[in-house]
Order: C-alpha cells, then structure tokens, then sequence
C-alpha cells in the first residue's frame, strides 16, 4: 500500500501540469475534462505536492473510469489510477458494475475498491484479459491497476462483433430490461455480462492481429 504523500512523489508533476493546461486551452468541454483530471489526481493525493519531472508515472489522458499512465520503471504496462466518486470519479466510482435502476432496468452503478478488483477478476475469468492490482493508496482511498500495454490499432464495429460471438457471448441489442443506451454494446453468457463492448475498449494487436478487450464492464447480470 502506498500513503497519499507516497504516491504524489510517484507522480510527474510537470506532465500532469502540462496535459492540464493542454486540455483547458481547448476550451469549451474540455475545460471540464481538465477540471476533473485535476481534481482525480489532487484529490486523491490529498493535494500534496507532486513529484519532479521523469518520476515514475506520467499522466497520458483521463478517461470515463481512470487516469491512464504511463509506467518508467515497467514501460510495458499501463496504469490506470481509479478513486472515490467524490475525487472526480463521478457515478463510476472505482469503476462501474451491473446494477439495477430504480426503474427495476439493468444499468450501471458505482462499484467499491473490492468490487473493482473482482471485475477484473472476472474478466481474466471470462475475456482472457484484464488488468492486476499495482497498489492501494491510502485508506481506501485510491488504487492503481497495471494492464500490458497492446501496440495495435482501433478495430471495426463487426470485428468486435465476430469476436463476442466466436467466444460464445450473445448479444443484448433486443434485451428489453437493459437501458436503451447500453443495448447495442451490451452482451452476456452463462449469467455474466460484458457491456461498453464498443470500439474505443479494444484493441487490434499489431503483433499477433488479435483483439484484446482492454476496458470491458464484466459482471454479474443483476437479479
């Protein structure tokens, strides 16, 4: 486990600075996604000071779920910070399950530190991909999970597709009880569900021409 101040010192904080003034520079929305990405790193490091520039884990973007960094010390993996749903984590929380809404649909919810972990167990379990626990940072506060880096490109919509059905998922697309905008990327198998199936959370290797799902919400479908 990593103390808050620990894992500041872990952190460049010249890129993070850096990639916060790129993006509220664009102005519009982006003013927010800088907004958040300040408040997801700083929150969770309780506002110390970040580290010097070449430390550990530099910051490359923030998205739905998690900061992405980079990792000098093991260049191939990933890292991807998730937090509390007050640190800038929003509905997410540390990373989304299968829930139903109170209009009894099956829809996301905010997952605990202990459910996360046991969403990436149950995608090793179910897509042969994930990512492992780095760390946990303060008191239940923060975690790191490291995922292998895939070199590839972006593959199509039927890619992603053909990929369920070979591995037997069914898809959801007419599934009454799941939330309209969840349906088209929606799948399950012998009681599981594999949803944001969608094309930014693969990847197609350049190595082998395989996909990997990268960011795929596995769980439980709801009762």
């Amino acid at each position: 486990m990593l103390s808050q101040r620990d894992f500041a010192q872990l952190l460049d904080g010249p890129a993070a600075e850096r990639e916060i003034e790129r993006l509220a520079k664009k102005r519009g929305g982006w003013l927010d996604v800088a907004q958040i990405l300040s408040r997801r790193i700083n929150g969770t490091v309780d506002w110390e000071s970040l580290g010097p520039a070449g430390s550990r884990f530099s910051v490359i973007g923030s998205r739905g779920e998690a900061v992405l960094f980079d990792d000098r010390l093991h260049p191939a993996n990933i890292i991807k910070l998730r937090g509390r749903e007050e640190n800038g984590y929003g509905t997410a929380g540390f990373g989304c399950i299968l829930v139903r809404n109170p209009r009894g649909m099956i829809d996301y919810g905010p997952g605990t530190m202990e459910q996360a972990v046991e969403r990436e167990r149950l995608s090793w379990e179910h897509l042969g991909f994930g990512c492992t626990v780095e760390s946990l940072i303060g008191e239940g506060v923060g975690m790191l999970l490291a995922q292998r880096f895939i070199a590839g490109t972006t593959p199509t919509d039927a890619e992603i597709r053909d990929w369920m059905l070979r591995n037997g998922w069914e898809p959801l697309r007419e599934h009454r009880e799941v939330v309209v905008t969840l349906r088209d990327h929606a799948w399950q198998r012998d009681g599981i569900g594999a949803f944001d199936a969608n094309d930014t959370n693969f990847i197609k290797s350049s190595a082998d021409g395989q996909l990997y799902p990268i960011d795929l919400i596995v769980w439980p479908m709801p009762d």
